[in-house]
């Protein structure tokens, strides 16, 4: 498959590492000529080495490095700036700091030092007159499943000259011959939505680490426009959850028309080691696999996308599927008060809407500042009653707002979704967990489980629901994890 691969066409810009040959002077670095080599870790982490001859002490004062700083001190992260040896390629290194220093003795008795790199960003410019007409955002933790239909060629053509001369004016033998190599399979969907249209795209095999399952989300002007870096993370947020993975950003890069690259943008991947999260079984709302649901995934991204895009601010989704993917990768039990966590937020956006009937509480605001004035009418006449004073008050508290087992049945019916008994006990069993009312030892785990897959289950229907889904869903409540529909 390499002979069909171009790397930069296929994966990030630091697909292999790159070395910037001139560094810009400032006040963090050394001076004097240096150059700093840039690559990713075991971890897919951005790592740099900077690389100079001089003075070792200095180094360790500029990176804070001395027995003299106090523990636990923040260091501020600085910018680094240069360019390769002929200023064809510009670099920016974002929120930089320094790590180890290492140091050893040159052939000429000279202090040569290396000093680790710490780095959040890299961003590449390159000089060109080109814009930028198709941009392509590179993710780690794709779907596993086989969950792309369309086909890509990649084809090479090959000619062969071999020409032998006895004499500058004579030829005597001459072979002459092209050929063709192909090859291609299913890796891409096609996304219309909108005035949005976009390819996830998987990235083939032998490029990007082998631990993951590497997609690239493709964007170009021709198909109607390149979103802004905030609409990708909407699409992004809707694209994992469609997948049952969460999707993590490595940067991407931008291409003129003719394939070569305007601006090459490298991040670290969001969490400490995303190869714990690659290691993980996809886990959709909705079956996008298998054979009867080849295209499933392109159908429910268009389809959803234009909700999501409206509903995600309003009803803090964004908030809720920070919690979600966190609580995915948490212990059973522990987990249920952030699965509740998820819930809630979303819930709490559901009342600040205008579609909310009740907007989260018993009675009108006109009506409660009545009640109000009667109870504190009452209060006054009951001053020295202490315990009947104190009743009143939270009386008139709990006439006004709900608590947050009341709003739950009031959200359900608002939005129109059955919730069924078994679910509304895992809802109860969050409260054990989130107030420290559990006996690890005595705890039955099988049930336990259940309940943590019956409020994922949960999740999914309200996510669904609220943007406007109607057909089967996973429900991964019951033995077997059947589909049910939505309605």
């Amino acid at each position: 498959m390499k002979d069909f691969i171009i790397p930069y066409l296929e994966w990030d810009v630091l697909h292999e590492p790159v070395t910037i040959l001139k560094v810009d002077e400032i006040k963090e670095l050394p001076e004097g000529q240096k150059r700093i080599e840039i690559n990713r870790d075991e971890r897919y982490k951005l790592r740099g080495t900077l690389y100079f001859k001089g003075d070792y002490d200095l180094i360790l004062e500029k990176a804070h490095l001395s027995s003299t700083v106090p523990a636990g001190s923040f260091i501020k992260p600085f910018e680094i700036r240069g360019s390769d040896q002929h200023g064809f390629e510009r670099y920016t290194v974002e929120s930089c700091s320094f790590g180890g220093v290492h140091m050893h003795t040159g052939e000429n008795g000279e202090t040569l030092c290396e000093v680790n790199l710490t780095l959040d960003k890299l961003r590449i410019k390159y000089k060109t007159e080109a814009k930028g007409t198709r941009l392509t955002e590179w993710y780690l933790n794709g779907p596993r499943d086989n969950v792309f239909w369309k086909v890509t060629d990649r084809q090479v053509l090959k000619s062969f000259f071999r020409e032998r001369w006895a004499s500058k004016d004579e030829k005597i033998d001459s072979i002459k011959f092209s050929g063709k190599s192909w090859s291609g399979g299913s890796d891409f969907l096609e996304i219309k939505a909108g005035d949005l249209q976009f390819l996830v795209t998987g990235v083939p095999e032998g490029i990007g680490p082998n631990w993951s399952s590497n997609i690239g989300i493709e964007y170009k002007k021709s198909w109607g426009r390149i979103p802004d870096m905030n609409e990708r993370k909407k699409i992004e947020e809707l694209c994992s959850f469609i997948f049952g993975r969460q999707l993590l950003s490595i940067g991407y890069t931008t291409y003129d028309k003719d394939g070569k690259i305007v601006e090459g943008y490298a991040k670290n991947p969001r969490g400490d080691d995303p190869r714990v999260l690659c290691s993980k079984y996809d886990y959709p709302a909705i079956r996008i696999s298998e054979p009867p649901a080849r295209g499933k995934a392109e159908d429910l991204i268009s389809q959803l996308l234009p909700s999501y895009f409206e509903r995600r601010k309003p009803l803090h989704l964004e908030e809720a599927l920070w919690f979600y993917w966190i609580a995915r990768n948490m212990p059973p039990g522990p987990n249920l008060p952030m699965l509740a966590a998820a819930v809630e937020t979303i819930m709490n956006g559901w009342f600040d809407h205008p579609k909310s009937k009740s907007r989260g509480v018993l009675m009108p605001k006109t009506k409660y500042k009545n009640v109000l004035r009667e109870e504190i009418a009452s209060i006054k006449s009951k001053l020295k009653e202490e315990k009947e004073g104190d009743k009143i008050i939270k009386n008139i508290l709990q006439a006004y707002v709900m608590g947050v087992t009341d709003r739950f049945p009031v959200f359900f019916n608002e939005i129109n979704l059955v919730v069924e008994e078994h679910e509304w006990h895992a809802i109860k069993k969050r409260h054990v967990f989130a107030h420290g009312g559990i006996e690890f030892d005595k705890t039955e785990w099988k049930p336990l489980i259940r309940q943590v897959q019956t409020y994922e289950t949960l999740f999914h229907k309200i996510i669904l629901k609220l943007l406007g889904y109607s057909g089967s869903y996973i429900d991964r409540s019951i033995v077997g994890w059947k589909d049910k529909q939505l309605v």
